[in-house]
């Protein structure tokens, strides 16, 4: 059978690539996001004519956020799980968490302002990590993630749905901090499956995540003590 269509049946999706190739690579991430712009504005529609008074949530985003995000999420949901554990399962359950987190991604929990296509367009990305982790091609999972966010970010702010800036606050500096510290923590992490890492060593990226996280809610913090 043709490689890409093996790859693109959905009994497979849960199953490393049969090639693994760069043109397949991007192959195989082009046809998962193709479905994850699909389900998205489908998503999006449905809600909007289903639930009245439902409008699109809208945030502001950065290239700094979009680039820093690809590294953010594939290292904490794909790269660290699959090194701990190599289960595509679990991946699987890590995958399910991120995209529900896409709900809940602007701080906002009502029905009317829930992020539908945000939750939808997160579906197809989880099975393409999944199999390009598995496929030992988890670089190239980071690499397409950061890629894509940019190319969607730049082409909203062309069509003026979005307003570019490189960074908007403190906030997306303290995720670029994350990021870093977690790819550190996931080369580690990959190294660990070859030779004995000293543990010592993932001391100084877990305190900087820690520290970049309480100052990003240091404002809810300090609130609920006053």
């Amino acid at each position: 059978m043709i490689p890409e269509i093996h790859d693109i049946n959905p009994k497979t999706w849960l199953k490393p690539f049969q090639k693994t190739s760069l043109s397949h690579l991007l192959k195989m991430g082009l046809f998962y996001h193709g479905l994850s712009l699909i389900l998205m504005y489908a998503g999006s529609f449905l809600a909007t004519s289903i639930i009245s008074d439902y409008e699109i949530p809208q945030f502001p985003v950065s290239i700094s956020l979009a680039l820093s995000s690809g590294l953010l999420e594939e290292s904490v949901f794909f790269g660290i799980p699959y090194y701990l554990t190599g289960n595509p399962l679990i991946l699987l359950g890590t995958g399910i968490v991120w995209s529900v987190a896409h709900l809940f991604s602007y701080g906002v929990f009502s029905a009317e302002t829930l992020a539908y296509g945000g939750f939808l367009l997160a579906i197809p990305h989880i099975f393409f990590s999944i199999r390009t982790w598995i496929s030992k091609k988890g670089w190239f999972a980071i690499l397409f993630h950061s890629v894509w966010n940019f190319v969607i970010l730049i082409s909203y702010c062309m069509w003026g749905l979005r307003q570019c800036s490189v960074v908007n606050d403190t906030i997306d500096i303290l995720n670029v901090i994350m990021a870093v510290s977690v790819g550190v923590i996931l080369y580690l992490a990959y190294c660990n499956k070859k030779k004995y890492v000293n543990r010592f060593l993932y001391l100084v990226p877990t305190v900087l995540i820690m520290f970049a996280v309480i100052l990003s809610y240091s404002d809810e913090i300090i609130s609920s003590f006053s």
